[in-house]
């Protein structure tokens, strides 16, 4: 007698990482709020102060919405407390310490 495996993936859907197009949107809105925050583009009408709040708004927030700071996390697999942390840690360092950290930002890279 001959057993046949039913399979649905709804019930049961298999683990799969979003498509790499998808994980590009995620990485590329999380590194601009990343370059919003420590190499924002000062201009005399001082509207990079605006793009930084935002962006500091942005990490902050609980939304869950695509492109919004959780969505991006989830579809990065990025722990959003670990990035918030160092994020506090930028926020709270001296100018030196800001830069060190923003130029090891500068090699950051998620895997596909």
């Amino acid at each position: 007698m001959k057993t046949s495996v039913i399979e649905s993936e709804g019930l049961y859907p298999k683990v799969r990482k979003p498509d790499a197009s998808l994980r590009n949107l995620a990485l590329g809105i999380l590194l601009q709020a990343f370059r919003d925050i420590v190499a924002p583009k000062k201009s005399a009408s001082k509207e990079w102060e605006l793009w930084r709040q935002d962006a500091l708004d942005w990490f902050s927030s609980e939304e869950k919405d695509p492109g919004s700071f959780c969505w991006v996390c989830d579809v990065l697999a990025l722990n959003p407390k670990e990035l918030r942390e160092w994020l506090a840690l930028y926020n709270s360092c001296d100018p030196d310490r800001q830069r060190e950290m923003a130029r090891k930002l500068t090699r950051f890279q998620i895997r596909h």
